[in-house]
């Protein structure tokens, strides 16, 4: 069984980064002290708008690294339950194509990350009340527009206070 799982970990791996970096959750609330935000993730929120500078990012690394592994848990769960089914291969040569497309990926995000100036955090150190959250590909959202209202009656509840 180890070894299975060893010999399945490539394309679990593989699965795993592309739900990652397309499919998560996203989360409408008011940063406690600061404005009102989309945040993205699941089950942890691990990214948000950088407050410092327009077009930037705030990574949040241990709640990126524990949702991935999360849904690197599951995929792996989940292609193991496939193989008792099914037969699966992962031709060597596949599997080399990926792990370099992968790879240019993942060096296009970190160029594109230095030049927009994104911030990386350990942890997310501020409290957020969320109003409403969806799911998010490609870190879609809803318009702001639709939660100008449910702000505006929540910064007024707080004053009453």
């Amino acid at each position: 069984m180890k070894n299975k799982l060893l010999k399945l970990l490539p394309f679990s791996l593989l699965l795993a980064f592309l739900s990652f970096w397309s499919i998560t959750m996203w989360s409408y609330g008011i940063v406690i002290d600061g404005t009102d935000e989309f945040l993205y993730g699941f089950p942890f929120i691990y990214k948000c708008r950088g407050f410092h500078t327009s077009l930037s990012t705030q990574y949040f690394i241990l709640e990126a690294i524990i949702n991935f592994l999360v849904y690197l848990s599951f995929w792996t769960l989940a292609v193991y339950l496939l193989t008792m089914v099914l037969t699966l291969r992962m031709p060597k040569k596949l599997t080399t194509y990926l792990v370099i497309l992968f790879t240019f990926l993942a060096l296009a995000f970190v160029f594109q990350s230095i030049k927009l100036n994104d911030m990386y955090f350990l942890y997310r150190d501020f409290d957020v009340v969320i109003f409403d959250h969806g799911i998010s590909f490609f870190s879609s959202h809803p318009d702001y527009g639709e939660y100008s209202e449910v702000v505006k009656e929540w910064i007024d509840s707080q004053h009453q206070n």
